[in-house]
């Protein structure tokens, strides 16, 4: 009996293993939107980036020790239990014994979820550092331009003052000139500031792959648009339901408390009514439905949010073709002297606007696009 009871928590432990590796292989590959050049890499992939994160992640070594731990517990449990009571014990030396060896099997199976949850989540949290940088990136171009464009307005009306012309309708030459000098010094602001946001999207993506603080690694991979693919929304929330770690544990002590419903002596050593159990086991099971409803709800907002990024993002595309085409007109009549540089660099302005504004939500989508295929791995 002793065996048959072993054999069967190793076969189903054997199982989370497999699925451990399969969760983590999963999140590191169904990262399609960054994707590696054709060209030999020249800096970090994103998937380098995450097996550099897994492997510095304090959370994911603690949790690798508590598996070990945990198993240690389970195995010295079973070695205190001499054979598999059936039925009422009422024994409490066997009660007690075949309780620890229970419990002691159930919180190292938690543990190994546990493992994988913990990898998910720093595996997730690398591709949303990952992808901050690159985004941080594409606000310094915008805000550059910004700043460039304000100086040359600036430019502009300082050469209109001079000859004491405005041109703006309602400001006098000087109250235009200080009208763009702070605009000039708001844009300079801006620049700054997109700058010490890269400078700490680079110090918390360090921090995660145990390099420098101070360190500028050349990523490799570049963000890439690909819609989520979705046939049938009730059947990927069912995927969902079932490869939830949270769920899983709530379901599994469900089962712990119908297996222990018999033994009516455990942990304190004293008795406990049979009512009493019935309560503990109504009490888990309404735990495990509350955590499949929490799950559901969550995976249903993210695949929402993951579509309505995808309308903003189409928009945001036309909003770069638009800019475009207006620069290229602006530039053309430039060329003849129908517009002037400051005209230019105000719809250049506008272009790299839309182009971050594109990358932002770029990223966004790509971030929600993995947390609604592992919804617990997403940061709160």
């Amino acid at each position: 009996m002793i065996k048959s009871f072993l054999n069967k928590f190793k076969r189903s432990c054997w199982v989370q293993v497999v699925s451990v590796i399969l969760a983590l292989s999963l999140l590191s590959t169904a990262a399609p939107p960054a994707m590696a050049s054709d060209s030999p890499a020249q800096g970090l992939s994103l998937n380098d980036a995450i097996k550099l994160a897994l492997q510095n992640s304090e959370t994911v070594k603690k949790a690798s020790k508590e598996m070990d731990r945990t198993e240690e517990l389970r195995d010295y449990s079973n070695s205190l239990l001499d054979y598999v009571p059936v039925g009422h014990i009422g024994v409490s030396s066997v009660e007690l014994a075949y309780t620890s060896a229970l419990t002691s099997q159930l919180t190292w199976q938690m543990s190994l979820k546990s493992y994988t949850t913990a990898e998910d989540k720093v595996a997730l949290d690398t591709c949303k550092k990952y992808w901050e940088i690159l985004r941080t990136g594409e606000k310094i171009k915008a805000a550059e331009v910004a700043q460039d464009s304000a100086l040359r307005q600036l430019q502009a009306v300082r050469a209109a003052e001079q000859v004491g012309i405005s041109l703006s309708a309602t400001l006098s030459p000087q109250q235009a000139v200080k009208a763009a000098e702070a605009q000039y010094i708001g844009a300079q602001a801006t620049a700054a500031a997109s700058r010490n946001d890269q400078d700490k999207a680079y110090s918390d993506f360090n921090s995660l792959i145990g390099s420098m603080a101070k360190e500028r690694t050349i990523l490799s991979d570049a963000v890439i648009y690909q819609p989520l693919e979705v046939t049938d929304l009730d059947h990927e929330v069912s995927r969902v339901l079932e490869t939830s770690p949270d769920i899983y544990q709530a379901e599994e002590m469900v089962n712990m408390k119908k297996m222990l419903k018999d033994v009516s002596l455990y942990s304190t050593g004293s008795y406990r009514s049979s009512e009493a159990s019935k309560i503990e086991i109504e009490q888990a099971e309404l735990d495990a439905a509350n955590a499949k409803e929490l799950v559901g709800l969550l995976s249903r907002n993210l695949y929402y949010q993951t579509r309505n990024v995808e309308e903003a993002y189409n928009g945001a595309l036309e909003a770069i073709k638009v800019a475009e085409e207006n620069l290229r007109v602006k530039k053309l009549q430039f060329d003849v002297g129908m517009s002037t540089i400051a005209e230019v660099k105000a719809e250049e302005k506008k272009l790299a606007d839309a182009r971050y504004e594109a990358c932002n939500l770029l990223c966004s989508h790509c971030y929600l696009k993995l947390a609604f295929q592992k919804p617990w791995a997403a940061s709160e």
